[in-house]
């Protein structure tokens, strides 16, 4: 019993013997000295792609002492460039930074043998996009074709369907990629609603809930498909409210793709082949026609064999 009372009462000494001497440390950071330490954020807000950051400042220390520039993300502080300074501890630190909206940085130099690291004061960079974001009422991609204007609503979720017909299911997941391509380049918002049985090459209108239809069809039912291996359009046009130079402006309203499986055989179904131009590129091609809107009403351009 007073043994372990001994062990005990030796264990509680030792825990507190390496509390007491255990170093308290100093801190880890240092605020900069007036007149010592400085640095100049110069130009922080300009548009993306014109120009980056050019700082420079004076820090103390012995030469070639690191200096970090540092970007604060939702997880911390991260180190994006760094330099080294010169003599009188000067440094410059140059970059580009297209990081679209607001950002805080900071300068920093690290924690050497003699010198503790110093945390410049964080400063706010704004970089701006260089167009007008979608949805603004300047924004509309607008078109022009034989002096009509013409345009989307970029505020409006794009509903579409499939009509896999002579290319079978499979080509239900093969159209998504187009159009999942095609989202990405334009911007624009879709969303795939299910199959259909329309087929734009006939012009005739939508099942309720439908803003674009792409068809998997052959030049044996639609005549028009002859000699084209796809045809895109806008299809229906509606009037818009807003003008432009007194000119009503017509809304694109029931775009369409039918693609002609008649030369299934001489182009692919996929989206790279190094040997011959693949179905995918003729699809993407043809829903360009759809968003971009070349034509108008019951004018389909198409995409020619070869």
């Amino acid at each position: 019993m007073t043994h372990r009372k001994r062990i005990s009462t030796l264990a509680i000494v030792a825990m507190l013997s390496l509390v007491l001497t255990s170093p308290v440390g100093s801190p880890a950071e240092a605020k900069p000295e007036k007149g010592q330490d400085k640095v100049s954020y110069g130009t922080t807000s300009w548009v993306a792609g014109t120009q980056g950051y050019a700082i420079k400042g004076k820090v103390s220390g012995r030469k070639h002492r690191r200096v970090q520039l540092q970007v604060k993300w939702a997880d911390g502080w991260h180190t994006i460039d760094k330099a080294k300074t010169k003599r009188k501890g000067k440094f410059k630190i140059t970059g580009s930074l297209d990081w679209y909206g607001a950002h805080k940085l900071r300068v920093v130099a690290p924690k050497t043998r003699r010198d503790r690291a110093l945390v410049f004061k964080t400063k706010k960079f704004k970089i701006a996009t260089p167009w007008t974001p979608r949805g603004s009422s300047s924004s509309y991609l607008r078109m022009s074709y034989k002096g009509v204007n013409f345009q989307w609503n970029p505020c409006k979720t794009i509903k579409y369907r499939v009509n896999p017909g002579y290319a079978g299911e499979g080509a239900i997941a093969f159209t998504q990629t187009a159009v999942e391509l095609l989202e990405r380049a334009t911007g624009f918002k879709t969303k795939y609603v299910g199959t259909t049985t329309s087929v734009p090459a006939s012009r005739q209108p939508y099942q309720k809930g439908t803003d674009m239809v792409i068809a998997w069809s052959h030049q044996n039912d639609y005549p028009d498909l002859v000699q084209a291996v796809g045809l895109g359009g806008p299809g229906k046009l509606k009037a818009a409210r807003r003008k432009s130079n007194n000119k009503p402006i017509l809304e694109i309203k029931q775009p369409g793709v039918t693609m002609n499986m008649a030369y299934a055989a001489s182009y692919p179904f996929t989206y790279d082949d190094p040997a011959n131009e693949p179905m995918g590129l003729v699809l993407v091609h043809e829903l360009g026609h759809a968003f971009r809107a070349r034509a108008l009403r019951g004018q389909h351009p198409g995409h020619a064999p070869g």
